[in-house]
């Protein structure tokens, strides 16, 4: 059977959501999440803008995404990972292939996983914005090897300067959906299944990862103020230079006209 997870907006309008829902056979809320049962599948709608698909059909999966998209708050571009699942007498999570155990309780291990399920594709939605920033700035510390100058205006790098902050402000503000939920410390029954499911998919060395990234943009942000500084502090030494040369000319000027 399929499980698919996608990040598509930075938040979820849950309550929103679970109203506009049709065809449910119950829902179910938790800390930051929504579980929406029908009778062949499950859905799980994450608030920091995850939702997890397990054995929906292809037309009913466009169905709810064409939904949320009015719950969405800032969408971005889909972001998404599949998964295969089945059912035995252990659960396990194994090179991508989920297994769950056949107990009453199934809905509570699809929830446990999909928290796994969902930090990963938030963490790869991410990855994807600080790659793209790195990507767009790796130039200019080649040029400034180069050249010892940056080449953009003083407000093309102010521009991107709060490019690099807003980018950087964004995943910490939001680093904290990467921590253990507040529903496996309420359930820690579940928190093997939890657990198996964040190694398997590499959640704590990927995090460390994009940590090194986010400094590689605080460098970024910190050269190219510094060369902003740099600019300025050059512009005021020549203003200065000017003046103390324009002074001296007047002085000549006068000098030499009491002495003719």
């Amino acid at each position: 059977m399929r499980c698919l997870t996608l990040c598509t907006a930075e938040t979820y309008d849950l309550h929103g959501l679970a109203l506009a829902l049709e065809g449910v056979d119950y829902i179910n809320f938790y800390t930051d999440a929504l579980h929406a049962s029908y009778k062949e599948w499950d859905v799980f709608f994450f608030s920091y803008g995850c939702v997890v698909f397990w054995n929906v059909p292809l037309e009913e999966e466009e169905k709810l995404l064409e939904t949320l998209q009015t719950y969405c708050s800032n969408p971005i571009t889909s972001v998404s990972e599949e998964f295969e699942y089945s059912f035995a007498s252990k659960p396990r999570f194994f090179q991508d292939k989920i297994t769950l155990a056949k107990t009453r309780s199934h809905a509570l291990q699809m929830l446990a996983v999909s928290y796994g399920l969902s930090q990963a594709v938030k963490l790869s939605a991410f990855e994807s914005r600080i790659e793209s920033t790195i990507e767009t700035t790796k130039t200019i510390p080649q040029e400034l090897a180069i050249r010892g100058k940056i080449s953009l205006s003083r407000k093309e790098i102010s521009r991107r300067i709060g490019a690099l902050v807003i980018e950087r402000n964004s995943v910490n503000l939001h680093s904290d959906i990467l921590d253990a939920p507040v529903f496996i410390w309420d359930h820690p029954e579940y928190e093997s299944l939890y657990t198996m499911t964040i190694k398997d998919l590499e959640l704590h060395s990927r995090t460390d990862v994009l940590n090194r990234r986010l400094d590689i943009v605080k460098e970024l942000f910190e050269m190219m103020r510094d060369e902003l500084n740099n600019r300025h502090s050059t512009m005021l030494e020549t203003i200065i230079v000017l003046l103390i040369m324009i002074e001296v000319f007047l002085t000549l000027f006068i000098h030499v006209f009491h002495l003719v």
